[in-house]
């Protein structure tokens, strides 16, 4: 399979500089409001309107509680701006378990596929794979929680990693992979042949994800996507 790749975006400037290499998904979060920050649904509804289906697009409802009622109305709130896909974060908190199980209704009866993002340097200690599947969500991800310039691979191993694609397919889950990944972490993590490779601070200048973002870097990725290709082809 091909592994696709995924760009965060915090404005529709932003969008607008990825003109000439738009990603799969075009994803839209606040960096400055914490890991999954929440931008405006102005905002997101001016940037879907810009992309105008050249490219599939995700957004953030945001850092929130694990309270199933306050994520439940920021999911369904998000879905009415017309994006492809709602990206909820999943929190190692003691209402954790509880929270995905009471999102279901929600889930099951939107007319959006819902990610969950769960972060590699705040693992829960529960298996959430099966869970997640059972309560409707279209797919999982993982990313990292603190933006301090430690990144995916700084916490987990590849045979991990490996282990968690598998595990999500299995499932019939979309599965990908971000948290402050370098343009030369695809040679490393393309054979574990993810959905989707997530890049913010890759894409900025200093690979700083609050820094103005680089198209030229976009290009970058592609290319460096391209490559792994027909490495992984050939396996």
């Amino acid at each position: 399979m091909i592994t696709k790749w995924l760009a965060s975006v915090e404005s529709l400037e932003e969008a607008k500089l990825l003109v000439e290499q738009l990603p799969d998904i075009l994803d839209m979060k606040n960096p400055s409001k914490g890991a999954l920050g929440a931008l405006t649904h102005q905002t997101v509804t001016e940037i879907i309107k810009w992309i105008n289906k050249r490219c599939l697009c995700s957004a953030t409802v945001g850092d929130l509680p694990m309270q199933a009622e306050i994520i439940s109305a920021a999911i369904r709130s998000m879905a009415e701006t017309g994006v492809d896909y709602v990206k909820v974060g999943l929190f190692d908190e003691s209402e954790l378990i509880q929270c995905i199980q009471q999102l279901e209704p929600t889930i099951r009866n939107l007319n959006k596929p819902v990610i969950a993002v769960i972060f590699a340097d705040q693992l829960p200690h529960q298996e959430l794979i099966p869970l997640l599947a059972k309560s409707g969500f279209a797919g999982v991800m993982l990313d990292t929680a603190r933006k301090d310039g430690q990144g995916l691979l700084n916490h987990l191993s590849v045979e991990t990693l490996q282990q968690f694609v598998v595990e999500a397919k299995s499932a019939g889950l979309l599965c990908g992979l971000a948290g402050a990944l370098r343009i030369e972490d695809i040679e490393t993590l393309s054979p574990l042949q993810a959905d989707y490779l997530g890049f913010r601070s890759a894409l900025c200048q200093q690979h700083r994800r609050t820094n103005r973002l680089d198209p030229e870097l976009a290009k970058q990725i592609q290319t460096q996507l391209n490559v792994a290709l027909p490495e992984i082809l050939a396996c």
